[in-house]
């Protein structure tokens, strides 16, 4: 009898060690929840973790990735979300939502309810992510097979003839008023999405038949307009545009959008952040010259210029020098331009040698020549090299002549319609061709880096 007690007690016993063990097996074996925001996965230093069928996620990493700005009231133990364009300060929020000692969530100084209550942890605020995500306007969809999460911006709906939508920022240039887009299928299809989503990067595009347009008159434009070969075309230019983020951080911590980064205005970044991080990069530079059997170019020191003659012509001088960076390799002149002709955005380098007889077409022939052979245009110093530059974002950028005392310095100036391109997307299909992301690329790889 007691062998039989004994025996069951064994049996019960390893029975409720298997229940036990499976479920911390399982837990164990299952991978990590992924995030992916508008197709892009998302890193966060804590993992996401399932609260009571609620997908909790860290707070920072999500909202900042939506470009929110999110600040935490310790007396209140409140977390403020703000959305770009909207500052509310914080005695017009209702912190006796807050019952100090839960952590509440406002979004734009809106309370949000949750069922399952924020929590810290490793000093990072846990937050419900479908409660966030829909508080932002964003589409939340949880693949429990795949234990994926997916966050996708709201699609914009497309106006009816009688609608008059306004965009989020007015056109540069006063255009004329389009035909009436005529009526629309009850479903919008796959290649109207196609152009309203093109329209939102408000980006210059280059069309199969040579000309340009800017996105955002994709607006009034149907897909019956363009050939299948253009539709495809357009979604090559999205699949590149939508690698780079819609908006940007500023070194005030505010969030703009890429597109209304114009070219005229003051300097965000002072010549010692650009001379830094030139620093920084230069042993990069170095074992990447070495692996390809190329001898490493010295940097030149122009920061201090870029700022000082950018200020004097009212151009932001420190996106130039990041423009400069892309331009020449960051002055390893991997191209045809080479690093003597202190010509450092490719003036006149046209993918033609040239005769030497080229027209310097008013430019000052005391700081530049053309030389037989050569591509681009050759200047006597670094200064002049500079100058030239700044002019040629100056001709693009607006219609002003050159400040006063200024001497021409940019053979390519005359030739500019003026104030064609006040924004540096509207470079693209511009200054480089077919250029669809030049401009981002310049802000998002370069200057954005600069900035940190």
């Amino acid at each position: 009898m007691k062998y039989i007690q004994k025996v069951t007690m064994i049996l019960i016993t390893g029975l409720l060690l298997t229940l036990i063990i499976i479920p911390i097996q399982s837990a164990m074996a299952a991978d990590p929840i992924r995030i992916f925001i508008d197709n892009k996965e998302v890193a966060a230093e804590v993992q996401p973790m399932i609260v009571n069928d609620r997908t909790m996620v860290p707070l920072r990493v999500i909202s900042e990735n939506l470009g929110m700005t999110v600040d935490w009231d310790g007396d209140t133990r409140s977390v403020l979300i703000t959305s770009p364009g909207n500052f509310i300060p914080g005695e017009y929020i209702d912190n006796s939502l807050s019952d100090g000692a839960n952590i509440s969530i406002f979004i734009d100084g809106v309370y949000i309810e949750s069922e399952v209550k924020p929590f810290i942890k490793n000093d990072r605020t846990m937050v419900p992510l479908r409660v966030i995500s829909e508080g932002l306007g964003m589409e939340v969809n949880w693949d429990g097979k795949e234990r994926l999460v997916s966050i996708n911006s709201p699609i914009p709906v497309l106006p009816s003839r009688h609608e008059n939508v306004p965009l989020p920022m007015p056109v540069p240039e006063p255009m004329p008023a389009p035909e009436p887009v005529k009526d629309l299928p009850e479903e919008i299809s796959t290649d109207s999405q196609l152009l309203y989503s093109l329209a939102s990067y408000k980006t210059n595009l280059k069309l199969k038949d040579g000309s340009v347009i800017n996105s955002v008159d994709l607006l009034n434009r149907r897909p019956s307009d363009f050939s299948s070969e253009q539709l495809s075309v357009f979604r090559t230019y999205l699949s590149q545009l939508s690698k780079y983020e819609p908006l940007i951080r500023l070194p005030d911590g505010s969030m703009v959008n890429t597109a209304d980064v114009t070219i005229m205005g003051e300097a965000y970044l002072t010549a010692e952040q650009l001379t830094r991080w030139i620093k920084k990069e230069t042993p990069r530079l170095m074992d990447k010259a070495a692996s390809n059997g190329r001898e490493f170019q010295p940097i030149p020191d122009l920061a201090d210029l870029y700022i000082k003659i950018g200020a004097e012509y009212g151009v932001r001088g420190d996106i130039a020098y990041c423009q400069a960076a892309k331009e020449t390799g960051y002055w390893q002149f991997t191209g045809s331009v080479q690093p003597d002709q202190n010509n450092y955005c490719g003036l006149w380098a046209t993918g033609n040698p040239l005769t030497g007889q080229e027209s310097l077409n008013g430019a000052d022939s005391r700081y530049l020549y053309f030389e037989a052979g050569r591509h681009g245009a050759t200047f006597i110093s670094p200064e002049a090299g500079v100058e030239a530059h700044i002019q040629h974002l100056f001709a693009y950028a607006n219609r002003e002549n050159l400040p006063a005392g200024k001497n021409l310095l940019d053979p390519r100036y005359a030739l500019v319609k003026r104030g064609l391109a006040p924004t540096w997307l509207e470079l693209n299909a511009r200054w480089a061709v077919p250029g669809t992301t030049y401009g981002q690329s310049i802000l998002a790889d370069y200057w954005l880096n600069a900035a940190r």
